[in-house]
């Protein structure tokens, strides 16, 4: 089960990072991939084609986020978003079924 307090504030948490690596447009557009996909996690038929757009979209920002950062700060990053990641695991895992 995933704890929302938890995702909301590792969410806040990777938005900065994605703020003041790669800008505050990057950042509202993260947000907004991930609150499409909380939505259509809590409401499984509505995954689409864009869900999956979404998830890859986070994926990427992450991948930006990686290729930008030292290796020792992109780890810490890892380890501070673990609800993300499962969240993305889980996502990844129900559109893959539908």
């Amino acid at each position: 089960m995933i704890n929302l307090e938890v995702l909301r504030l590792e969410l806040n948490y990777l938005q900065q990072v994605v703020n003041r690596t790669l800008g505050n447009m990057d950042a509202r557009k993260l947000g907004k991939a991930i609150m499409v996909l909380v939505t259509c996690f809590f409401k499984p038929t509505t995954y689409d084609s864009l869900s999956l757009s979404h998830l890859q979209a986070v994926e990427q920002y992450l991948n930006q986020i990686q290729q930008k950062v030292e290796p020792c700060e992109y780890k810490l990053l890892l380890n501070n978003i673990s609800t993300i990641r499962i969240f993305l695991e889980k996502i990844n895992f129900e559109i893959s079924k539908c």
